[in-house]
């Protein structure tokens, strides 16, 4: 099972979800929407233009690179609102305490995750924690 879910591509939209869903007992669909457009904004600097072409399929405003990945990352916190589905942690109820009480274990967590390693930026404990600081807060993701 291992093998097969490195092979997938899932990234660490999933190894996100996985830790803290199991944590704060967040469905998984939602926890993989909420973490995305953070995701996208982490992983920009190692495959841009994957997501710069997405935009422009969904033909999406923006003249630069970032602009698009902007105007993609925008449209999937939109998405999101519509659905009422939570753009936070904090948002969806996450105690600030508790969340960080059990950073560093979810974070160490999603490291070790199968589906870290099919990531196309390599990420750190210390990256995996201002993640989830970032999704927890409802911050954009500028490292």
């Amino acid at each position: 099972m291992r093998e097969w879910l490195s092979r997938t591509g899932f990234g660490i939209v999933h190894s996100l979800s996985h830790k803290s869903g199991a944590i704060f007992n967040i469905p998984h669909g939602l926890a993989n929407a909420l973490y995305l457009p953070y995701v996208i904004d982490f992983n920009k600097k190692a495959d841009g233009s994957r997501f710069a072409d997405i935009a422009k399929m969904l033909d999406l405003s923006g003249n630069t690179e970032d602009e698009l990945i902007d105007s993609l990352t925008d449209l999937l916190r939109r998405l999101n609102k519509s659905l009422n589905l939570p753009l936070s942690l904090q948002e969806f109820g996450v105690n600030e305490s508790e969340f960080e009480k059990q950073l560093d274990r979810m974070a160490a967590g999603a490291i070790e995750d199968p589906c870290t390693s099919s990531n196309p930026r390599e990420v750190s404990v210390e990256e995996m924690k201002k993640l989830y600081i970032a999704a927890f807060k409802g911050e954009k993701v500028t490292f």
